[in-house]
């Protein structure tokens, strides 16, 4: 099977993460999609964020009508610090006869240099998603035409520019502002019964 890998810290998860998801499986022909909430991301470990069952339970709900989203909480069973490379080998090594592709953003792809291991993680199978539309000149480009040179299996989506944040989810909710549409209704059901945000 052909299995996509997308972690995030999902504080909360919204319509934003499920496109770049529905997107990903039909432009890459996924099987399925197994779906990470972090509970302690390597690089948001000294900010502010909702208790890791609750961002379970959200993306729990987000994806519930979805088969071909499945929830993972390898990289959130405990507090402790989980890196890509680590999630990488853990999936590959169970289950070896399936391919794995890890799925990350713009922002995060363009910033891996900082990743630990990150030599490692660029020789996987990589699907970027561009936040905006992707211009022919961008540094985007660029860095994706390099790092091909060496891995020609780096796969760039334009994601239908849906530029959707978790932290404009949380600046909406803490200003008393609608979040529909933005997040699924479950969703925004559970931040109004655990009061998040305010």
């Amino acid at each position: 099977m052909k299995i996509g890998l997308y972690g995030g810290t999902f504080d909360p998860i919204h319509i934003g993460h499920l496109i770049v998801m529905e997107n990903t499986l039909n432009f890459m022909d996924l099987d399925k999609i197994i779906v990470l909430p972090s509970s302690n991301p390597p690089h948001k470990q000294n900010k502010r964020k909702t208790a890791t069952n609750i961002r379970v339970e959200m993306v729990e709900e987000a994806i519930k009508d979805n088969k071909k989203l499945v929830l993972s909480t390898f990289e959130s069973d405990d507090d402790s610090v989980v890196y890509t490379h680590q999630t990488l080998d853990y999936f590959k090594n169970k289950y070896p006869d399936d391919e794995f592709y890890y799925i990350m953003g713009e922002d995060s792809f363009m910033t891996i240099d900082s990743w630990r291991n990150y030599e490692k993680i660029l020789n996987d199978n990589l699907i970027v998603f561009a936040r905006t539309s992707i211009e022919e000149d961008s540094d985007l480009i660029k860095k994706v035409d390099l790092i091909k040179k060496d891995n020609p299996n780096i796969y760039l989506i334009d994601n239908l520019n849906i530029n959707i944040s978790s932290t404009l989810i949380r600046d909406l909710v803490k200003n008393n502002k609608s979040i529909k549409y933005l997040v699924p209704d479950s969703v925004g059901e559970l931040i109004k019964e655990y009061g998040l945000y305010v």
